[in-house]
């Protein structure tokens, strides 16, 4: 069901949650500055007080990228969408390509998340997957280097400009970009946060021991895994690191070393996308688990070389009163920096690499024999050599047309079986075979659209614009059987609803006709075969008065109540993208029917069929 989109303003509670959020936190730093002072009378730590500072600043920090990444989406996700789908012809572009989106982004998971949709729907290969995967990696250190700037003292103003925009905007482009910029605020302003809350821990003996430990580099492993796969955010962790690197409780060493464990910790959510999904999706996000820990494990012998290359490349500050000063100044710039490089040189060495990953992870997920069969639908007979002679380029598309027929008449058999018991593994695995029949679909308009380029004779232009009409008018089917069959039955299931016993039967025999209907019609044009055409035609009265038959159905069993509203709405839906396949089931057939000029010799009973073709001619 669409929904409307209109451009009035309405009001949403969450600014004014958010903005009690912020005076809160503000009032309470007035408050723990005030504690702070008091405590260090005593030589005391208030632990609570620090874990509401650290807990409310990590919260504000995954909110606001949540917020940023659901306004980004809205200002510019259908150009990403596109992006991602389109620019991953080549593994180096893939990568490019996972890179730039996810340093727009800021969110790696978001980037894997999509790309796993993406193969799981068959919009693209695992081959390119594994690009954009391995280049969203390296899109993902940007957040580092920009929490490594001071940039907390704009955090505030970016929340209140971001804010006033998302109230007062009416449309929703500005209100989404107020989202961006209030999450980027809200981010900056929890690190913020954590870095306050930190600040007693600088003189606590106990902690400053503790964080001596993380000089072995597997706890430090270990503690960013953990984290990572918790918050589900291997930004989040790098910005915690950074925070505490700030404050000059860790070592250059033991900042990569949570940084690596993070890297780790990030895969739990691609695997978590993939739940529920392809085969194929699952092993996109295999070889996401893949490229993380053979680049930690690579790297896990050199982090002093690491350190040292990140400390060469890095700008440095000379203060002179104290070690713990010297870390808290140089440190996090310097992480930011091991990030970055780590990623890089992953990337570098792993790029050639990808049919490696690919073997490794058909290994452990194998090809099933029902994948087999499920594979891309390729044209038997469109030779582009024909497409310089039309009159046998436009036979081989006629040729083409009998074996996409087979196609999506199994396909639709499929679906429609599926009404009386909707199944969720066997309609994820009908999305993909839709989309793959869309890809056919597709491939023959191309091979026609090369084949008008050429000149034609009045009988040729005549013939390719009855092709060109019915390839046009079979799109619309699949939209049809894709947003009223496949969708309805995919709501069906999740809102565990079925049909009753006498619906069913009428829907039943309805499948039945406009399944012979489709056929007929395809038929008709790549036989060239009248009859079949008119047997489209002249099923009209017997489909019309099976729709009355349901229609009368659902009247004498409505009851107003919300359980059966709702099974009258998923019927009608059902019967609704029936009659729009045998609508557009009829538009091929009269294309025949035109072409031959026999609408006029049908019989008595299809008159009006016939005036309304000759009008329509």
């Amino acid at each position: 069901m669409k929904r409307s989109v209109g451009f009035t303003h309405s009001f949403s509670p969450m600014p004014f949650l958010l903005l009690l959020m912020v005076v809160g936190s503000l009032l309470a730093t007035a408050a723990f500055s005030q504690t702070q002072i008091e405590q260090n009378a005593a030589n005391k730590i208030d632990w609570l007080a620090m874990f509401m500072w650290l807990a409310g600043g990590l919260a504000l920090f995954l909110f606001g990228m949540e917020q940023m990444v659901k306004g980004l989406l809205v200002v510019a996700g259908d150009k990403l969408k596109v992006g991602l789908a389109k620019l991953t012809n080549n593994r180096v572009m893939g990568a490019l390509t996972g890179a730039g989106i996810t340093a727009v982004i800021q969110s790696s998971s978001v980037t894997t998340v999509l790309v796993v949709g993406f193969v799981s729907a068959g919009l693209i290969t695992l081959t390119q997957a594994a690009g954009v995967i391995m280049g969203a990696n390296l899109g993902t250190t940007i957040t580092a280097q920009i929490v490594a700037f001071k940039v907390t003292n704009f955090a505030l103003l970016m929340i209140a400009i971001g804010f006033s925009m998302q109230f007062l905007a009416k449309l929703r482009r500005k209100k989404a970009l107020g989202d961006l910029i209030m999450g980027l605020g809200l981010i900056f302003f929890g690190v913020s946060l954590m870095s306050e809350g930190m600040a007693p821990l600088r003189d606590y003996p106990p902690f400053l021991d503790l964080m001596q430990q993380m000089q072995n580099p597997f706890y430090g492993i270990l503690l960013g895994l953990v984290f990572t796969a918790l918050v589900q955010s291997s930004s989040a962790t790098i910005a915690v690191v950074i925070v505490m690197a700030s404050n000059g409780f860790l070592t250059l060493p033991a900042g990569i070393a949570l940084v690596l464990g993070a890297d780790i910790g990030t895969t739990i959510t691609a695997l978590l996308a993939a739940i529920g999904k392809s085969r194929e999706a699952l092993r996109a996000a295999l070889i996401h688990v893949q490229f993380n820990i053979y680049g930690v494990l690579i790297w896990l012998p050199f982090i002093p070389e690491l350190a040292n290359m990140a400390v060469a490349i890095s700008a440095h500050a000379t203060v002179s009163d104290g070690s713990v000063a010297m870390l808290a100044e140089n440190t996090p710039r310097e992480i930011a920096n091991a990030n970055t490089l780590f990623k890089v040189v992953c990337l570098a060495v792993f790029l050639p690499f990808i049919p490696v990953f690919l073997w490794v992870v058909y290994k452990i997920l194998p090809v099933l024999s029902e994948e087999k069969t499920t594979g891309e639908f390729q044209a038997e007979f469109l030779d582009k050599s024909l497409t310089h002679t039309p009159s046998l380029a436009m036979k081989a598309v006629n040729l083409e047309l009998e074996h996409y027929q087979k196609q999506v008449g199994l396909f639709y058999k499929r679906v429609v079986s599926m009404i009386a018991n909707p199944n969720f593994d066997r309609l994820s695995r009908e999305d993909l075979t839709l989309q793959r029949l869309r890809s056919y679909q597709r491939q023959i308009l191309s091979y026609l659209g090369q084949t008008g380029q050429n000149q034609l004779t009045p009988e040729e232009q005549t013939e390719y614009m009855k092709l060109m009409n019915v390839v046009n008018n079979l799109e619309s089917m699949l939209e049809a059987a894709g947003s009223n069959l496949l969708q309805i039955l995919h709501e069906m299931t999740q809102d565990n609803i079925k049909p009753s016993e006498t619906m069913l039967n009428l829907v039943g025999q309805l499948t039945s006709e406009v399944g012979k209907a489709m056929d007929n019609a395809l038929k008709s044009i790549y036989s060239k075969d009248s009859e079949s055409a008119m047997a489209v035609l002249a099923i009209k009265q017997t489909i019309d008065h099976l729709i009355q038959d349901a229609l009368t159905h659902q009247v004498k069993r409505f009851r107003p109540d919300e359980e059966r509203l709702k099974v009258f709405r998923y019927e009608m839906q059902l019967i609704d993208g029936l009659k729009q396949l045998h609508t557009l089931s009829k538009r091929i057939a009269r294309l025949q029917l035109a072409e031959s000029n026999q609408t006029l010799n049908v019989s008595s009973g299809l008159d009006k069929v016939a005036n309304t073709v000759e009008k329509s001619l």
